[in-house]
């Protein structure tokens, strides 16, 4: 069948839509190179002291009922590294550090929920809260609807993280190095014991997240409704099923 024109209006914001910084990939293998050298101690921990799920939910049952009536004791844990405390893992939490940083900008009152660390154990609140980002790194094995909305929160924030984008193929090499089978966030917080070498190479090369629709929101002017008009052409599969319909 011959396909018919026709034209797909579709509505977009008016303001400007905020870039991702562009990173070359040599300085992407480099920062990803430090990035694992920062984090390995986690995993180094985790492979010791956290012995991995096997999924079998029967023997887990059993050993928590045998902790309650005293049966196993618990064994002292291992200390955590400490570069743990400055890693925050996780699209959530890192969305939430965020939100309560842009609302502290904002001089608003805030509650926020502490984050929970790579090791397993609950972070310290007051650290998550007071400590702001220095860089947040994204691997692009995710769809890009999940932290589209990361630049907009980072333009708000008190602090200036920078946002770093790695390519795809990363996370395997930092799922290695934190010892997590799954990894496509990591925030890294100020102060982190040995990062100096990444701090100073992304604030190097990594541009801040400007915001310019912030000043046009400010200005309370009225901007017109966008309406994008996209030619396109009917498929045969939507003629026979209006075909279809049409003789029901």
């Amino acid at each position: 069948m011959v396909r018919k024109p026709k034209t797909v209006f579709q509505l977009e914001t008016p303001f400007t839509a905020i870039q991702w910084p562009e990173i070359t990939p040599e300085h992407q293998d480099t920062m990803l190179e430090l990035l694992c050298n920062l984090v390995s101690p986690i995993g180094q921990h985790r492979s010791h002291h956290i012995q991995p799920s096997s999924g079998n939910r029967n023997k887990k049952r059993k050993r928590r009922k045998a902790k309650l009536i005293g049966v196993i004791e618990d064994k002292p844990k291992a200390p955590l590294p400490e570069i743990s405390s400055f890693i925050v893992v996780g699209l959530n939490n890192i969305t939430r550090a965020l939100e309560c940083s842009s609302q502290r900008n904002q001089g608003r009152l805030y509650s926020a929920q502490p984050g929970v660390a790579p090791g397993g154990a609950d972070s310290d609140a007051d650290s998550h809260i007071q400590s702001q980002f220095v860089a947040i790194f994204v691997l692009r094995s995710q769809p890009s609807i999940l932290h589209a909305h990361i630049p907009q929160i980072i333009a708000t924030a008190s602090s200036a993280p920078r946002l770093v984008q790695f390519a795809k193929g990363s996370d395997s090499r930092l799922c290695a190095a934190l010892g997590l089978q799954r990894v496509s966030f990591i925030g890294l917080l100020e102060g982190a014991p040995h990062s100096e070498s990444l701090v100073n190479l992304v604030r190097e090369v990594v541009p801040e997240i400007k915001a310019a629709w912030l000043n046009n929101a400010k200005n309370a002017a009225y901007l017109p409704v966008k309406i994008n008009a996209i030619d396109t052409f009917t498929g045969p599969e939507d003629t026979d099923q209006t075909t279809k319909f049409q003789s029901n």
